[in-house]
């Protein structure tokens, strides 16, 4: 599973340093490292002048012990206007869902004690997502910092909130 991960993540740098970015994009293609989901993050804009879109998460989680995730969002990105700082930051938020493969040790907290799922534990809920992106003018990258309120409605876990920072390369 590691090296089909590892191929995948380099088949798709290589790809998109061949392709050529713009200061103004409609997709983007990194990575996310957070308090708890870890991986590969994807956004991809229907219209970039209304900044209306869609961003796709997958990678590992170490909430309850470990497990994989996946994440989607319908997202709005809009600009923070304010002449005195004259740096490209927007900010962004989403609403969506999650789902979650939990192998073993998944649990719940319940009168302040673990209690435990059975193996390979199915997890899936609604997720928020609130985020600050700085778009570079000049490279093909965003960084952003974002917080990912969730609640699974689906055998819900111990946790409900993620921070990270994720890195990606612009796509056209």
């Amino acid at each position: 599973m590691k090296r089909l991960l590892l191929v995948l993540c380099l088949g798709t740098l290589l790809t998109l340093l061949i392709s050529k970015a713009h200061a103004q994009y409609t997709s983007a293609v990194g990575g996310r490292a957070g308090k708890f989901a870890s991986g590969i993050d994807i956004k991809h804009f229907f219209d970039a002048r209304s900044n209306v879109g869609i961003q796709l998460f997958g990678g590992f989680t170490r909430e309850a012990n470990g497990g994989w995730m996946t994440k989607g969002y319908f997202v709005k990105q809009l600009p923070i206007f304010n002449s005195m700082l004259q740096i490209p930051v927007d900010i962004v938020f989403g609403v969506g869902g999650h789902a979650g493969l939990f192998r073993d040790r998944y649990y719940r907290i319940e009168s302040g004690n673990p209690l435990y799922y059975d193996v390979n534990t199915l997890a899936a809920g609604v997720d928020a997502m609130f985020a600050l992106e700085y778009n570079t003018r000049k490279l093909p990258f965003t960084v952003g910092l974002d917080v990912n309120p969730y609640y699974s409605l689906l055998n819900p876990g111990p946790e409900w909130l993620d921070v990270g920072i994720t890195v990606r390369f612009k796509i056209q």
